[in-house]
């Protein structure tokens, strides 16, 4: 079991990995964003890092015992985190090569809907399994997701300058 456990979240980093190496090589403009090979690794990358989620937190080695309102708070957490990103993804209509600003909708209120409900799920799935070990993980994880805005907050204010100051100022995260 903790072998198990041990793979899923090696997968899970490595996608993390993956995704935060195309970021940090698409600002240094090492690597452009229309490669379609490129963006499907990353998109899988993406996909196993979700998914190990689900799989890593009941296999986790060093679990709590958590009352029933707890793990429902965590089910509430991971429905939450599903909303914003499915929301997110449906409302920017790609994940690349978005060639306008968008103000409305989910992100009328949240610079990054998608961030947040990766940072939820994964709060919300350590929460319902009482999740020790994977909590670290996840820590690690955050970093990259408040990395990963910053990164692309640099970019939007580049690319929209003044536009972009001004939402950022009337929304969170």
């Amino acid at each position: 079991m903790v072998t198990t456990y041990l793979i899923v979240a090696g997968l899970c980093l490595v996608g993390l990995m993956i995704r935060t190496s195309y970021e940090l090589l698409k600002q240094a403009g090492r690597l452009g964003t229309k490669n379609k090979v490129i963006f499907a690794l990353v998109f899988v990358a993406m996909c196993a890092m979700l998914a190990s989620w689900p799989v890593m937190c009941p296999l986790d080695p060093w679990r709590i015992p958590c009352p029933g309102i707890v793990e429902w708070i965590g089910g509430g957490m991971v429905t939450a985190a599903l909303a914003l990103m499915i929301g997110g993804l449906t409302q920017l209509r790609g994940l690349e090569n978005i060639d306008h600003l968008v103000t409305t909708g989910l992100f009328s209120r949240l610079r990054h809907p998608m961030y947040v409900g990766f940072v939820l799920w994964i709060g919300g799935w350590v929460v319902c399994y009482g999740a020790v070990a994977s909590f670290a993980v996840g820590l690690v994880c955050i970093g990259n997701i408040f990395y990963w805005r910053h990164l692309e907050e640099g970019e939007l204010e580049s690319r929209y300058g003044e536009d972009y100051r001004v939402y950022r100022q009337g929304t969170r995260f």
